[in-house]
């Protein structure tokens, strides 16, 4: 199970872009980063494809940032960017609580 997971909001803690906030579009667990929405963006120049792109140009984008930059946000109007942890609940399935609300989390996954 993961601390953060695609989906959730997330504030950037450290870096340029310090303080931006977004939504987690997809997590590549193997390099340890994730591409959050609106958050990060390169300008890239692409070639004319048939499968892509058929006139080419530059194109913008999300690049990826480490999850160690990220903080999950719980409670919008209390500033409130929470670590998590992990519990079993009473069906026996482990899953993601705030350490600040004490609060179970969405997007949970099985045990």
């Amino acid at each position: 199970m993961n601390r953060l997971v695609k989906g959730d909001k997330v504030r950037l803690i450290s870096g340029k872009f310090k303080s931006k906030e977004g939504v987690i579009l997809s997590i590549d667990r193997k390099s340890n980063t994730a591409i959050v929405e609106g958050v990060n963006k390169v300008k890239r120049h692409e070639k004319p494809s048939q499968k892509n792109n058929n006139k080419g140009g530059v194109t913008t984008k999300e690049a990826p940032i480490a999850l160690n930059k990220l903080a999950l946000i719980v409670d919008k109007a209390k500033n409130g960017i929470s670590k998590v942890t992990f519990k079993i609940n009473k069906e026996g399935k482990k899953v993601r609580v705030s350490k600040k609300t004490k609060a179970e989390l969405k997007g949970t996954s099985k045990k």
